[in-house]
């Protein structure tokens, strides 16, 4: 079954580049002007993937992505920015607000493509899964990417990227990883000149997993190593 994309544009006309790398056949592809809409159709569409073709990143984009991260119906699909121009810190706010990935004009029509399919291969990480990861008190939900640090207790929602890292740290307790690690793992493999990026999603994930985010005991910094998920009811620890 072909993928289905949505494209959202600024503009009347498909950009050349979209056009050569996409309109080939190969998806499902599906249009839509402006920003206005965005969120309803995604809900009924039902998309893997979202490409945003803007002239620059602006707030509304940062708001509608904070938008689809809360609509649990629109988590799991993928999010791409496609844009003319950016400042030094757009990309990270847009990963940060939920885009997976960010990428600047002007660009190939193979480059395009390659990252597409590698934004869309990285999607079966987020597929449901029936099965609950433990470690120790903290349990995650992959079925509906939350998590709970208490047995019984409210259960946290998380943004697909939160989910995939924590989904790694959980599948390999006890190991330092470096941020060039983490990147290569967890990220799309452009993404791994943005190191700022896995600083703000630790700092997001104990937000959400650590009774005290400024004194963290399960998600740990190793000074000049990297970090590392422990269970702190375990004394080896």
């Amino acid at each position: 079954m072909r993928k289905r994309i949505l494209i959202v544009q600024s503009l009347e006309t498909l950009s050349p580049v979209i056009r050569e790398a996409l309109d080939n056949g190969t998806f499902d592809l599906r249009y839509l002007s402006g920003l206005a809409d965005v969120v309803a159709s995604v809900l009924e569409q039902k998309p893997d993937l979202v490409l945003f073709d803007i002239s620059c990143w602006q707030r509304p984009m940062e708001q509608l992505l904070l938008e689809l991260m809360d609509a649990q119906n629109a988590r799991s699909t993928r999010k791409v920015i496609l844009s003319d121009n950016a400042g030094p810190d757009d990309k990270v706010t847009a990963l940060d607000s939920g885009a997976d990935d960010f990428l600047l004009k002007p660009i190939s029509p193979r480059e395009l493509t390659v990252r597409i399919a590698a934004t869309l291969r990285a999607q079966a990480v987020i597929c449901p899964k029936e099965d609950t990861h433990i470690l120790g008190r903290l349990s995650l939900y992959p079925d509906v990417m939350e998590v709970s640090i208490e047995a019984g207790a409210e259960r946290k929602k998380l943004s697909p990227k939160e989910f995939e890292l924590l989904d790694y740290l959980m599948g390999n307790p006890g190991r330092v990883f470096s941020r060039e690690e983490l990147l290569e793992r967890v990220w799309v493999p452009w993404e791994i000149d943005a190191q700022r990026v896995v600083d703000v999603y630790i700092c997001r994930l104990r937000e959400k997993i650590e009774d005290d985010p400024s004194q963290p005991r399960r998600l740990l910094t190793r000074r000049g190593q990297g970090y590392i998920l422990v269970d702190p009811t375990d004394s080896r620890d």
